[in-house]
């Protein structure tokens, strides 16, 4: 399946993946529920969309990936991710995210800022077929969902993405080793079907999630179905430019 890299930084829209509904605990970072879903079955694959402002020249489309679930142990599910691009895509993604003017090294940054934040290995010895790889860790219950991004995989150090049965305006904190504290809110629930997923309609709660301390982002919103789990992911960086990503988990469609 051909997708697309948000620079080296699109990892992070798929960190965060899981599945599906409706917690009784009281403390935001524990989950409970069944950890017994289709979706996150070993071999299950997922499918990644993604739409960016200003992408007149199909770019989104020239870059080959895989996202697997290799995984799935005491509650845990891991997904093993590789991305193939060449440099000319990389050259175009700066130009959309408006960073091109930037230095050489202050670009370099901002890559290896993600790389470590997302724990991310980064090939480049051939430049037409430079590789991104990493293994991301979820928690995914038919009650929300929780991933281990921001504690390096350290399954001990949960931070709740969503839980299904809370209201809009509920808050899930969590405090990195490093000090930077990430908010993730609940800003809204539909009452309708509205939300597209493949060719119908689905329910969707909205999280966003404020960042702290960020060489290019400023908001993530993360939309989630109590039956599917992550079906999409909207990007906003510090200059005023967004993507979005849908995600479709094959294995339930």
């Amino acid at each position: 399946m051909k997708k697309y890299l948000f620079s080296i930084a699109i990892i992070f829209g798929l960190l965060v993946f899981a599945s599906c509904s409706d917690d009784s605990s009281t403390d935001p970072n524990v989950l409970d529920g069944n950890t017994d879903l289709e979706a996150t079955e070993v071999g299950s694959e997922f499918g990644i969309y993604l739409e960016m402002e200003g992408d007149t020249k199909g770019v989104l489309s020239q870059v080959e990936d895989s996202v697997v679930v290799t995984k799935r142990e005491n509650g845990i599910t891991t997904l093993s991710c590789k991305f193939v691009f060449d440099e000319a895509i990389l050259t175009e993604v700066d130009t959309l995210l408006g960073i091109e003017v930037l230095p050489e090294p202050t670009r370099r940054e901002i890559v290896d800022h993600f790389l470590k934040r997302f724990d991310a290995k980064l090939d480049s010895s051939d430049k037409k077929n430079m590789t991104v790889t990493t293994e991301i860790k979820v928690k995914a219950t038919d009650k929300g969902i929780q991933d281990f991004v921001y504690s390096k995989g350290n399954t001990n150090k949960p931070f709740t993405l969503v839980k299904y049965g809370d209201g809009v305006g509920t808050k899930y904190s969590f405090k990195t080793d490093d000090g930077l504290e990430y908010t993730r809110e609940i800003v809204s629930k539909s009452t309708e079907d509205e939300y597209p997923l493949g060719f119908f309609y689905i329910k969707v709660t909205k999280v966003e999630e404020t960042q702290p301390v960020d060489p290019l982002l400023q908001k993530v919103s993360y939309y989630t179905n109590h039956k599917f789990g992550l079906v999409g992911i909207e990007i906003e960086t510090l200059n005023g430019k967004k993507a979005k990503i849908d995600i479709l988990p094959w294995a339930i469609l």
